[in-house]
């Protein structure tokens, strides 16, 4: 049967009128709406959790809390009697000043195990020609988490993705399930919710385009790692619609791939590897290579993460 998670809010260090707040820090307010724990793993708790630290990191959003939702639900509750006026119009629901509200299912998390022929042969030399014989497992656990971030105006989906993450659990003899942490399969997936997030609102740029080439982007931990290829974008004529008029975009021109060589808090540097007939320029757009990315310089020969 599945674990439904209750619903939490979370709103970090803001006062009861956090909406005038939020609207004069600038700042988007972002909202764990929902995490359903399909896969009955008792998580959802510490997977919301990790995902709201994972967005105040990026420094980019401010993030609600439970407590703030608790006191704006009793406000309209004492609106809807008559017993004061709400400042949200009698408007009910709980979200309003939310800008962006995520929503999440677990759906698996699970160790899987199979037989390890050398193991156990080990342990039998080990043990002797008249220990009993056992088996011995190697095994797995898998986590996959699909996630859904929608604007919290207008509903409208901004970001959806399925989320998997697999690491190999210790070996074990005899009976049992091998036994793994999940927490860092649980990180891993909120980082990436976070990342997902932030790179939709505002994508990663080029700060700083160095004369040797190094670029610096402006992002770093939980959103690029040392090692990534990231393909650098420069953006051309805005998109109009022909029937309403407006931008839906602009036209983009692939520069070239870089390789991410330094991580920091809140910024990261990346080398040109492959491309860079002219340089990137400051305002750049970056994203993480993809496979059409990394194939469009097979010259190059460069190594696909897997």
């Amino acid at each position: 049967m599945s674990v439904r998670a209750k619903l939490v809010i979370s709103l970090a260090a803001l006062s009861i009128s956090y909406p005038a707040f939020a609207q004069s820090s600038g700042q988007p307010i972002v909202a764990i709406a929902q995490i359903d724990d399909n896969a009955g793993s008792g998580q959802s708790k510490t997977l919301t959790q990790m995902m709201l630290t994972a967005i105040a990191a990026s420094q980019k959003f401010r993030v609600m809390e439970r407590g703030q939702l608790d006191v704006l639900e009793q406000e309209q509750l004492r609106a809807r009697s008559g017993q004061v006026t709400s400042r949200n119009g009698g408007q009910v629901g709980g979200f309003q000043g939310a800008d962006y509200l995520i929503y999440g299912t677990i759906t698996t998390l699970s160790v899987s195990k199979k037989s390890d022929l050398g193991a156990s042969l080990g342990l039998a030399l080990l043990s002797g020609q008249n220990a009993q014989p056992q088996n011995c497992y190697s095994g797995e656990v898998t986590l996959s988490l699909d996630i859904r971030i929608t604007d919290g105006a207008t509903g409208q989906i901004r970001y959806v993705k399925r989320i998997d993450e697999k690491k190999k659990a210790g070996t074990i003899c005899g009976e049992g399930v091998p036994q793994v942490n999940a927490t860092e399969l649980l990180r891993s997936a909120a980082d990436k919710v976070a990342a997902g997030l932030v790179t939709t609102v505002y994508p990663i740029k080029v700060a700083n385009a160095q004369p040797d080439g190094t670029l610096m982007v402006n992002y770093g931990e939980g959103t690029l790692k040392v090692g990534d290829y990231v393909t650098v974008f420069r953006a051309g004529e805005a998109v109009i619609d022909p029937d309403t008029g407006k931008a839906i975009g602009s036209s983009e021109e692939r520069i070239g791939i870089a390789q991410v060589t330094d991580v920091q808090s809140s910024f990261s540097k990346a080398k040109g590897v492959a491309g860079f007939e002219y340089p990137a320029q400051t305002r750049d757009i970056v994203r993480l290579s993809t496979s059409d990315d990394l194939n469009a310089y097979p010259k190059a020969k460069l190594k696909q993460k897997r």
